[in-house]
């Protein structure tokens, strides 16, 4: 099928769209069949503790610490932030760009990491590159943004981007909404939707951008979220990371103690081989105690590049959402439509890739923002970080 203007210069697998409709509409795909048989096992062995309560934290700071700053010295490391996404919980705008202080106009997220960065490259005499991952829902307001704050002085030969690849939505009967009769006038952003954050994988080397990175020297990657600005470029972490990838493991995932509240998906062995891995929620078997497992996945990763730069074999995965739609047209719910988009997650790629796993601080490494509730809550955190970064 051919994509509708003006989203058809994004990356589209039209074969693989094909293969997933038929099995939409086949009922394989129902999302009973992302869970797991049974619950993964608890941890045999626990996460590198890195908080500042660990045994001996002083030392091992100090150690790791160099480490990290000579891997940074010698341009070995680079940034991945991830503002893909289909801009809609901060309403339909790009969460990136948010003003994240009150009075501030250009303090957004992206504003406050740009300017960690740069920091950082100053302090330590060592280049940066900077790789940000936009959506076709993201990317002219962000790029609009950058060109406003001058990538927040990042050099031009660090600056690097891509976009996220593209799959139509389908109804559940795996009809794609593009082809509705009422669909003439709607938006790109109800059709389509970017697959996932697990399209971060596949896009950073069908890019080209991967590679650009390796053939100036860089050998680790920091991927975080663009609205957890308390994901820093920490010397500290990353020689945690640099020390493990030195032990074999081409990923490195910041983990925290889980607290009530946190929904999301849990650090387990999987069933089938043992090997420790992040498992979301949805993949887990209806009525598991997420209080069996301790550790929270931050989405906050570390890559070996070496290690990432080959074909991983992610799931896609059918997952409902209920979107506006034109009254009058279907059958709705609350005026929304049931619609099935596909996606992948970036942490499943810990199945397939040797990994391990960093127990950080929480209140400094993990600010996760998703919506204005949360912004308004964390006032506070978002003008200290801005004023650490030099932007107050």
């Amino acid at each position: 099928m051919e994509l509708r203007q003006p989203v058809r210069s994004y990356s589209f697998d039209n074969a693989q769209f094909s293969a997933l409709r038929d099995k939409v509409g086949s009922g394989c795909l129902d999302p009973k069949a992302n869970r797991l048989s049974q619950a993964p096992a608890t941890l045999t062995e626990a996460p590198t503790d890195l908080r500042p309560s660990a045994e001996g934290a002083d030392a091992v700071r100090s150690r790791l610490t160099t480490k990290g700053e000579a891997a940074i010295r010698a341009g070995e490391v680079a940034i991945l932030v991830l503002n893909g996404g289909m801009a809609t919980r901060f309403g339909g705008g790009a969460k990136g760009i948010v003003p994240v202080v009150p009075g501030h106009e250009d303090v957004s997220f992206l504003a406050i990491k740009l300017a960690e960065i740069k920091q950082r490259s100053e302090a330590l005499s060592g280049a940066i590159p900077v790789v940000l991952m936009h959506s076709f829902a993201t990317e002219s307001a962000s790029e609009a943004h950058l060109a406003k704050i001058g990538w927040g002085g990042i050099a031009e030969d660090d600056r690097y981007s891509f976009s996220q690849s593209i799959m139509p939505r389908v109804l559940p009967d795996g009809t794609p909404l593009q082809d509705l009769p009422e669909s003439s006038d709607l938006p790109p952003t109800a059709l389509y939707s970017a697959p996932g954050h697990g399209d971060t994988l596949g896009r950073f080397r069908g890019s080209g951008v991967l590679g650009k990175l390796r053939a100036r020297g860089v050998k680790h990657i920091l991927v975080s979220n663009v609205d957890n600005v308390g994901a820093s470029l920490d010397p500290f972490v990353l020689g945690a990371h640099v020390e493990k990838a030195d032990q074999g493991a081409g990923i490195s995932v910041e983990v925290v103690r889980r607290v009530e509240g946190d929904a999301g998906g849990c650090i387990a062995q999987l069933p089938t081989n043992g090997r420790p891995a992040i498992i979301e929620g949805f993949r887990l078997p209806e009525g598991t105690d997420l209080a069996d497992y301790p550790h929270f996945n931050t989405n906050t990763l570390w890559l070996t590049a070496s290690a990432v730069d080959v074909d991983i074999p992610l799931t896609w995965f059918a997952v409902r959402k209920k979107i506006d739609w034109p009254s009058g047209t279907r059958e709705l719910n609350d005026g929304k439509l049931e619609v099935v988009q596909f996606e992948r997650l970036i942490g499943q790629g810990t199945e397939f890739v040797q990994s391990a796993y960093l127990d950080v601080d929480r209140d400094r490494r993990f600010l996760p923002i998703k919506t204005r509730d949360d912004l308004a809550n964390a006032a506070g955190d978002m003008e200290l970080f801005a004023k650490e970064a030099g932007l107050l």
